[in-house]
């Protein structure tokens, strides 16, 4: 997934700089870290609306970097979560974790 990241830094937004690639990478990680971290503390506080907007600022951060697969789970959770279906939320929750851990161990 980083790679297709990569890919898309250097197509999308014409930038070809490798050190400010990484630093772009590294920044989104980070606060993918930070924000599922926040996004599980909502959930289990049972502060959906938080939870919601912390989807819907995920799903904008991977838009903006190319990072589809979390866009589209960061949506699902949002739409859940904004529909009442705190069920589906905290499913998908699970699959954003797996899809972290997975994105966390690529190396670019």
């Amino acid at each position: 997934m980083k790679a297709e990241i990569r890919q898309y830094i250097i197509e999308k937004l014409e930038l070809d700089d490798d050190e400010t690639i990484v630093m772009l990478i590294d920044s989104y990680t980070e606060s993918l870290n930070d924000n599922t971290a926040l996004l599980q503390k909502s959930l289990q506080s049972g502060h959906i609306a938080e939870a919601a907007g912390v989807a819907h600022a995920m799903k904008g951060a991977s838009a903006n970097i190319g990072a589809q697969p979390f866009f589209e789970v960061c949506r699902g959770i949002e739409y859940a979560l904004k529909g009442g279906d705190v069920a589906a939320g905290k499913k998908l929750l699970g699959e954003l974790l797996v899809l972290r851990e997975v994105f966390l161990q690529e190396t670019l």
